[in-house]
């Protein structure tokens, strides 16, 4: 690889005195390739000093290059830019439309992950239903042939979705009819156990006992974990898209975009976290919203309008209403209180609605 041509010196420089334009350009796009923030900081401040000089179509590329990169110097950076430069794309406008391609795909990848999920947690109740109407049957507590046919599709979703090793082999198993149903099917006695009366009495015990508690639980720990991945994307999405549309545009001018009680809690929350002897790292101020709080940025004034490329207004008044509707399943889950099967179908139902309206 190439040495990378010298930096200048000083904050501010005539590119006809140093290098000339396609050595700068060589250089901003060598800095950026090597993929390390520090250069990519050193391009980016190159770039500012030098915009005027360069053609815009490497403007636009290299603006589209760098413009998702969480580092918050670059993008105090390409805000400024943004205020000032007209003879380039605002680079908003590129990162909004990569900000909604990269998370409709993460979303729909997520839903499918969910959707599985919840099929295989109905699967375990048809299933423990079905076995336990066979045990019931059969009174002398032999192992049915049945039952290889019975829980057979069970096993094979599950090895298709989960892995082989149990989700929380540590929390007891009625939060988990999909890990109970596992543990039943994992102790069903085999016929050359027929002998061991003794054993076989315990088992068809116990094996009756888990199989009335998968039936009878609507809650799934495992809904909790695949949930979370699920908000975790679409507050991800709404985060970065408020930042790049209310947020930096005005970031002179919170107060006006901004509910006052919402601001000061985010700063609040900042200040708190950056004094804090064992936190570490510098976040931008809208990582410090939670759903409620995005909800409310959403609603204030006209905010909407930021948005009408993606969304039109009643998209938009829909979106945060789900928003607001889905803060009490947010909540359960970051207190690891299991969701029920209800919660986990409305939480799905609303994801894909609002990845619908991104999609039109």
């Amino acid at each position: 690889m190439n040495e990378p041509l010298p930096l200048f010196s000083s904050d501010k420089h005539d590119v006809s005195s140093n290098l000339s334009k396609d050595e700068v350009m060589k250089e901003i796009s060598y800095l950026v390739k090597t993929g390390e923030t520090e250069n990519k900081i050193k391009a980016v401040k190159l770039f500012k000093d030098e915009y005027n000089y360069l053609p815009s179509e490497f403007s636009i590329k290299f603006i589209e290059e760098v413009s998702d990169d969480p580092n918050p110097v670059i993008r105090e950076i390409l805000f400024s830019l943004n205020k000032n430069v007209n003879h380039i794309t605002a680079p908003e406008s590129l990162s909004n439309a990569k900000i909604v391609e990269k998370y409709t795909g993460s979303l729909e990848t997520v839903l499918k992950k969910v959707a599985d999920i919840a099929s295989l947690f109905d699967l375990s109740h048809v299933t423990a239903q079905a076995l336990k109407q066979n045990y019931l049957k059969d009174t002398s507590g032999s192992h049915s042939d049945n039952n290889d046919f019975i829980y057979s599709d069970f096993v094979n979703e599950r090895a298709k979705i989960l892995s082989d090793k149990p989700l929380f082999p540590q929390i007891s198993l009625k939060v988990s009819p999909i890990e109970a149903l596992s543990e039943v099917i994992r102790i069903l006695p085999d016929r050359s156990s027929k002998t061991k009366k003794t054993r076989l009495l315990l088992s068809n015990q116990n094996i009756e006992n888990k199989l009335d508690e998968i039936i009878l639980t609507d809650r799934e720990i495992s809904f909790n974990i695949a949930g979370y991945e699920l908000l975790y994307t679409l507050e991800r999405m709404m985060r970065d898209l408020i930042n790049q549309r209310i947020i930096l545009p005005n970031e002179n001018n919170l107060p006006v975009k901004i509910p006052t009680d919402v601001l000061e809690s985010m700063k609040k929350r900042k200040e708190t976290e950056e004094k804090s002897p064992i936190s570490e790292g510098i976040y931008e101020l809208v990582e410090y919203c939670d759903f409620t709080d995005l909800k409310k940025i959403l609603e204030k004034g006209r905010n909407h309008e930021s948005f009408s490329d993606i969304f039109s207004i009643e998209e938009m008044k829909t979106v945060y209403s789900k928003l607001g509707e889905l803060d009490p399943i947010r909540k359960k889950i970051a207190h690891s209180r299991p969701l029920t099967r209800k919660e986990f179908e409305r939480l799905r139902l609303y994801a894909t609605d609002i990845l619908g309206r991104m999609k039109k």
